[in-house]
């Protein structure tokens, strides 16, 4: 295990493994066991001895050695117990799905189970505009990462900490010569392999369409030697066409320094990631962050840090259709060329060139993010600080997308060229006031904090679109002769807070805090503005401080610790409480309706009571460590929307309490030092999350919720899928046989027949990571896996590319050819030709629980290789301190039953995550930008 000593004037700085130390020097050496541990929780800092809540620390330098173009919030995969994160796809500068300790909320959008972000002591805020703040850092700049899991540790958030708390620490300046850091990581990424399955060939194909022409079905027609010859001739890939290795740079420069009065950091970094798509740039970010800390005078400290990021990324469809490259490059037929004799693009008998379209219907999405924080601290009197913080962001999205005058999109539509152009600007800023009284007395001490805080939202939009280009050489805004589509709208909304926060100690043996804070939020009911009081109460016993343990040579930690208090949650869409009217147009004469959404000004606070008992304990000098943790969380109130409510009729709906949820669990995390000798250190970690979810009641006098292949329903996990059940192949003629709804079996489908299928939801029931660590001399070795079990995904991929009615226009899966064909057969799929499965008719696989698919999966996330030449080394002659090489790569291998890319979030974008759309984390795999495999060489300067 490597140990850094950074001596300071003061005091001694330690970074052990994935936590930070620090503790007052002294003449003689530090004992380990006696190195204090420091946790940040955002409004304070806190010695490991006085903490009594489950937090989890990861330490920066852990994280640092992703991608680039990998978000801060997805490196945490695998990292934190008690902590889901699933990337929403792979495309570079992409967010992420987050659940601490299992589904946070119920509302089916993108974010609305997002951690509260805090970035220096600056509340960032729950929604997905937060997180994406939050990665908008550059991760060489993190120092460490708290996640905050329990009430004791989040109630003092109030509304905002529901769903726990993520609580980033960025780098600051040491006393001493200044340190200059470069690095630079260059490498490439490409799709992993599609997992198993595989596509047919041109040969494959060709057979496979002359044996469905021989069962007669409709659509397909007869291959001649010639054309066989000829279309055997042009075989190849489309993923090759159509994909490419991506190339990857990022570029990072450091300045840290300081001394007893002031320090100082200064970052600047360039990431580059044009993606796997070809003939689009899919990501650039220029970040900038400076950070300074002062005390001017025993009594006043400062501090005040900006962080600018520009980011350029070119988008792709991400839906079900042909304008989407992952669809396309498994639905061309592998003997259809990219090219036409004359040099065009093919359309292929989908319909539609899509690298044609990447080209000549560009969108980009261009995003400014400015976020700061200014602080200032005041000593009273001994004991008694108070402290004044103000911090922001300013967030500005441009988007554009053209489709190009005499584009082929451009002659179907026939519009002679079209501009989309959209601006938000997004604005918010937070002023929290605390004060703080610390007070000890012989063995006592007591700790009180005051807090006042108000937040402010505010965020306008406009759009604007253009039709018919009076310039074949022109597509902007002003070039458009014919004004299509303008929209633009401004939003709101303010809350105001005030708590406390107590700690009382005995000796560092005995911990009991408690916390209780009340919020008013614009966005809730006009009847329900003000929340109830959110409250916790916890305690810890630090067994090893006791007596009879402190000079035991096995135990070096136990500490058992119990916590309960009250969460509320706020991460909800403006102006739900608000009735909205809309101007438009009835032909000539303009009109204003009611929105629809209807406004319910009744709409109160959801509510989670937590329950948490947990224990840490080090063994041999802490050279093994863990922590478990069981905790019960039930929300109650949750928001839901819920159509045709009260007199409202047509497509109006409305957002209501809907309802009770529960989550409980059981969280583990060890970590050991297997080898500390002769300059050989091996550690090992794990993590480790048990999870169980029940959806208590639904209110409105409703018993379930139906939400197209997805259930709510009293009593059962929330998301259960709600499908027709397959009752395999019938050995007589080869026929799919169904369950109906009361259990008995048809061969005629019909989607009324669909029931909850019990034990099995989008949830994980299990999920976690582990890993080791080497270093010899001078080389280091990390390795991280990641894991989930227990959660379901419907593969509509899959069902698509075995049925046998799309393979008249488009390829198929190797295996769709192994289907029925000899009486007495029950394996593979069901006899093609099958034409009375359906009402009406209706030929061709259905939507059933064939394709629901366990979706359990182990990867190996990241694994790095380096060497680290010192300055003895070095030499004096040069005036490097430190040069580190690595190799790193990841998503190097993934273990799985899945039938493609198990670590599914989004679907399909523009199906899912739009406003008014449904979003279930991990529902379905859809042709969505697919997870990449990336290897990366890096070098690393400190001078």
């Amino acid at each position: 295990m490597n140990v850094k000593l950074h001596v300071l004037s003061a005091g001694a700085l330690f970074f052990l493994g994935q936590v930070s130390f620090a503790q007052k020097a002294k003449k003689d050496s530090i004992p380990e066991n006696k190195i204090e541990e420091i946790i940040v929780t955002g409004y304070q800092k806190k010695s490991k001895d006085e903490v009594t809540s489950a937090i989890s620390v990861v330490s920066g330098k852990s994280l640092s050695t992703f991608s680039s173009s990998t978000m801060g919030t997805n490196a945490l995969q695998g990292k934190a117990a008690g902590v889901d994160i699933a990337a929403l796809n792979g495309k570079p500068g992409g967010g992420s799905a987050i659940n601490i300790r299992g589904l946070g909320n119920i509302t089916t959008k993108v974010g609305a189970s997002n951690p509260l972000f805090v970035i220096d002591g600056f509340i960032v805020g729950n929604d997905q505009r937060a997180q994406d703040v939050f990665n908008s850092i550059n991760p060489n700049d993190y120092e460490n990462i708290s996640v905050l899991k329990d009430a004791a540790a989040a109630a003092i958030y109030g509304s905002q900490g529901a769903n726990g708390v993520i609580v980033l620490t960025t780098k600051s300046g040491k006393s001493g010569k200044p340190v200059v850091t470069f690095s630079s990581r260059i490498g490439f990424s490409e799709k992993i392999k599609d997992i198993n399955f595989s596509m047919m060939n041109s040969s494959e194909k060709i057979d496979y369409e002359k044996k469905m022409f021989g069962l007669g079905i409709a659509g397909y027609t007869p291959w001649t030697d010639v054309d066989i010859a000829t279309a055997l001739a042009l075989d190849h890939n489309w993923q090759k066409d159509i994909l490419r290795k991506s190339a990857i740079e990022s570029y990072q420069l450091g300045i840290r320094g300081g001394n007893e009065k002031s320090k100082y950091t200064l970052s600047l970094g360039y990431d580059s990631d044009n993606g796997i798509v070809r003939n689009i740039h899919a990501y650039k970010r220029y970040t900038g962050r400076i950070k300074y800390d002062a005390t001017p005078t025993d009594k006043l400290s400062l501090g005040a840090s900006m962080g600018v990021n520009y980011s350029m990324s070119q988008e792709i469809r991400d839906r079900n259709n042909t304008q989407n490259p992952f669809r396309g490059m498994y639905s061309y037929n592998p003997y259809e060329p990219v090219f036409n004799a004359d040099g065009s693009y093919n359309s292929t008998q989908q319909g539609f060139p899509i690298l044609e379209a990447l080209k000549n219907n560009p969108e980009n999405i261009n995003s400014l993010i400015v976020d700061g924080n200014i602080f200032a601290q005041y000593k009273i009197i001994e004991g008694l600080n108070v402290k004044t913080q103000l911090g922001g962001y300013f967030n500005n999205i441009r988007r554009t997308s053209k489709i190009l005058r005499g584009s082929f999109l451009d002659n179907i539509l026939g519009i002679n060229g079209s501009v989309l152009e959209q601006n938000q600007n997004r604005f918010r800023y937070t002023n929290s006031n605390t004060i703080n009284y610390v007070k000890s007395f012989g063995e006592h001490s007591f700790d009180l904090l005051g807090l006042v805080e108000y937040t402010e939202f505010r965020n306008d939009y406009i759009s604007g679109t253009g039709r018919n280009f009076s310039s074949p050489s022109l597509s902007e805004l002003g070039n458009a002769s014919t004004p299509f589509a303008v929209a633009g709208y401004d939003e709101l909304y303010r809350t105001f807070s005030y708590g406390a926060f107590l700690t009382y100690d005995f000796s560092k043996t005995y911990i009991f805090t408690a916390s209780i804070r009340q919020d008013k939020d614009s966005r809730f009911g006009k009847n329900n503005v003000l929340s109830e009081p959110f409250w916790s109460v916890s305690g810890a016993w630090n067994m090893t401080n006791e007596n009879f343990l402190k000079n035991n040579n096995i135990l070096s930690l136990l500490k058992l610790r119990a916590s309960i208090g009250t969460r509320g949650y706020n991460n909800i869409e403006l102006n739900l409480n608000n009735v909205l009217m809309s101007g438009g147009s009835y032909g000539p004469f303009p009109v204003i309706i009611p929105n629809t959404n209807y406004g319910n000004s009744d709409l109160k606070w959801e509510v989670t009571k937590s329950q948490n008992y947990g224990a840490e304990f080090g063994i041999l000098k802490n050279r093994i460590r863990g922590t478990l943790d069981y905790f019960i969380d039930k929300k109650k109130d949750f928001i839901l929307s819920v159509p045709n409510f009260s007199s409202e009729g047509g497509a109006y709906s409305t957002n209501i309490n809907a309802g009770n949820l529960k989550n409980k669990g059981f969280e583990i995390s060890l970590s050991a030092d297997i080898i500390k000798s002769g300059g050989f250190n091996w550690s090992v970690r794990a993590n480790t999350s048990i999870m169980s979810y029940k959806l208590e009641k639904l209110r409105n006098g409703e018993t379930e919720r139906i939400l197209d292949i997805n259930v709510l329903r009293e009593g059962y996990e929330p998301f259960s899928f709600y499908l027709v059940r397959s009752a395999g192949i019938n050995p007589t003629n080869g026929n799919e046989i169904y369950y109906t709804k009361d259990g008995g079996t048809t061969e005629i489908y019909n989607s009324n027949d669909a029931v909850l299928i019990d034990g099995k939801s989008p949830l994980p029931k299990y999920f976690g990571g582990f890993g080791t660590s080497l270093s010899y001399k001078g080389f280091d070795l990390q390795a991280d896996f990641s894991y989930k079990s227990g959660n379901y995904t419907y593969n509509y991929m899959a069902l698509n590319m075995l049925n046998y009615a799309n393979g008249t226009t488009g390829n198929m899966r190797a295996d769709a050819a192994d289907y029925w064909t000899t009486p007495g057969q029950i394996s593979g799929l069901p006899r093609p030709n099958n034409t009375t499965n359906a009402p009406g008719g209706i030929t061709g696989l259905q939507t059933t629980d064939r394709f629901l698919q366990d979706a359990s999966f182990i990867r190996l996330r990241n694994l790095s290789i380096g060497y680290t030449i010192d300055k003895k080394t070095i030499g004096e002659l040069l005036p490097v301190n430190r040069i580190r090489v690595s190799l790193t790569g990841q998503n190097l291998a993934t273990w799985t039953k899945f039938q493609g890319d198990p670590e599914v979030s989004v679907g399909s974008g523009e199906n899912q995550t739009g406003t008014g759309q449904t979003f279930i984390n991990g529902a379905f795999a859809l042709y969505s930008y697919p997870a990449v495999k990336t290897y990366l060489f890096g070098i690393e300067l400190e001078f």
